[in-house]
């Protein structure tokens, strides 16, 4: 016969069964609610699911959708409107789950076939947070015997998210490029995204915020063309080697390029006078119509800049050099943001320019050059004007003639020594002396023939007979 005591034992004995009871059949309710929320897919080669989470019929931001396989977990967290997109490399034939972080049952149910090739495809999600209760805030207790038995009540909080014991990585996009022009191709830098306890193996981009990510690789970095102004929010995705994700969203500000002005034209002189007032005139044109500034460098250590002009505007200038020389005239067009290329002209002062060595230099402009300057050395030398309006140039300095150069005819002759006329004294001495000889020996040949012809005539004379003479007065 049982006794008191030994009832109320089984009593409580029977109670302690029910509570166990209880709770098993909880669990089973509870394990029965999570598996309720994970439709299933079939995932082979490289592919992209995307959709909106309804959380009781509304949108919702902030809740991690996750697509979990055998090996692996994928997962993205909503925004912009509950959009969510989960990028993932599957096998034929493997099963995934979806699960989301709220507790909640997923009332629609939606099955995925996997094409064969690169994919992507909608698949919206809703979840019902009315039909079940994954949270609940509670403490247990519980008594025992000697019997071991015991009994304890209690609730706990959970979080219905789905994972495993991974770290996530950490998206960080702040290398990127956060400017640019339209059309010009942004640099993207996903490089300090790290993963404490794996590797990062997929880096994917958004670039226009619409929670479809337009372009993946293993890289961490990418370029992007933009084809319109404006602020753009770019978000960078990185998947770790077990599939967990992180996002980093930067703004990027792309504006118009501002295009410089056309090269401005230069009308005016290319050679002249010192101290002599020239006239030149400066124009350009801005591709955006802005206002224009002319820069000018005259050569001479002077710089002129106009004030900014109407655009197309011309500039006239009036300018004078001090001296003789060789200058380089200079001009740019300004917007006031981006600067012209240069044009340039050489302006000669009273020089003239010697073949491709240097030019002659009209110190004193009177008209006849006075020195020449060696481009190479940039050495002056005296030059010497000839009879024939040619002139002998050294070129380096080592007081020797190296060049004449003829200005009439351009020509440029390298010069040389005149030879020297032989000396013909001691030869015209020699026939002076020979002629005097000459001359000497004639006058004592012929002073000689006309002695002898005297003695001759002399001895003739003397030779003959006397003749008798009559008396005129013997004939009276």
């Amino acid at each position: 016969m049982k006794t008191t005591y030994q009832y109320k034992k089984m009593g409580k004995r029977f109670m302690n069964k029910r509570k166990i009871l209880s709770i098993v059949i909880m669990s089973i309710m509870l394990a029965s609610v999570s598996v309720a929320i994970v439709p299933t897919i079939k995932a082979e080669e490289f592919h992209t699911v995307a959709g909106e989470l309804y959380i009781d019929d509304e949108l919702k931001d902030g809740v991690t959708v996750t697509l979990s396989f055998s090996s692996n977990d994928h997962e993205d967290t909503t925004k912009n409107g509950g959009k969510y997109s989960i990028s993932f490399v599957g096998h034929e034939g493997e099963t995934g789950t979806f699960g989301v972080s709220i507790s909640g049952v997923i009332t629609d149910n939606p099955t995925y076939n996997v094409p064969v090739e690169e994919s992507v495809d909608m698949i919206d999600l809703h979840v019902d947070t009315t039909s079940g209760d994954g949270d609940g805030d509670g403490d247990g207790d519980g008594d025992g015997d000697s019997d071991g038995d015991g009994d304890g009540d209690g609730d706990g909080d959970g979080d219905g998210y789905i994972g495993g014991g991974n770290a996530p990585p950490i998206a960080d996009a702040s290398e990127s490029q956060t400017s640019g022009f339209v059309d010009e191709s942004i640099y993207f830098d996903g490089s300090l995204s790290t993963d404490s306890d794996g590797t990062i193996d997929l880096y994917e981009w958004d670039w226009d915020n619409d929670g479809i990510y337009d372009y993946n690789s293993t890289s961490s970095t990418a370029t992007h063309t933009f084809d319109a102004e404006g602020t753009y929010s770019v978000t960078l995705r990185v998947t770790d080697n077990v599939g967990a994700t992180d996002t980093d969203t930067i703004d990027v500000i792309i504006s118009k390029a501002n295009l410089p002005p056309t090269e401005p034209t230069i009308d005016g002189t290319s050679e002249g006078t010192k101290d002599t007032e020239y006239t030149y005139i400066f124009q350009s044109t801005d591709p955006d119509n802005d206002t224009i500034q002319y820069i000018i460098n005259w050569g001479d250590g002077e710089v002129t800049e106009t004030e900014f002009l109407p655009n197309g505007t011309a500039s006239t200038q009036i300018h004078s050099w001090m001296s003789a020389g060789k200058y380089t005239l200079t001009v740019r067009a300004s917007d006031n943001e981006t600067v012209s290329s240069t044009n340039q002209i050489t302006v000669l002062i009273d020089v003239h320019l010697v073949d491709d060595i240097g030019y002659l230099i009209d110190d004193d402009a009177d008209g006849t050059y006075d020195s020449f300057h060696n481009d190479t050395s940039a050495q002056e030398t005296d030059v010497e004007k000839q009879d024939d309006g040619t002139y002998l140039l050294d070129d380096d300095g080592d007081d020797s003639w190296d060049w004449i150069y003829d200005i009439e005819t351009d020509t440029l002759t390298e010069y040389s020594e005149p030879t020297p006329e032989p000396d013909n004294t001691a030869l015209i001495v020699l026939a002076i002396i020979v002629i005097l000889f000459l001359i000497i020996l004639g006058y004592l040949v012929k002073r000689s023939n006309d002695k002898k012809k005297a003695q001759k005539k002399a001895a003739e004379k003397k030779s003959q007979p006397k003749k008798k003479t009559t008396s005129k007065k013997s004939k009276k």
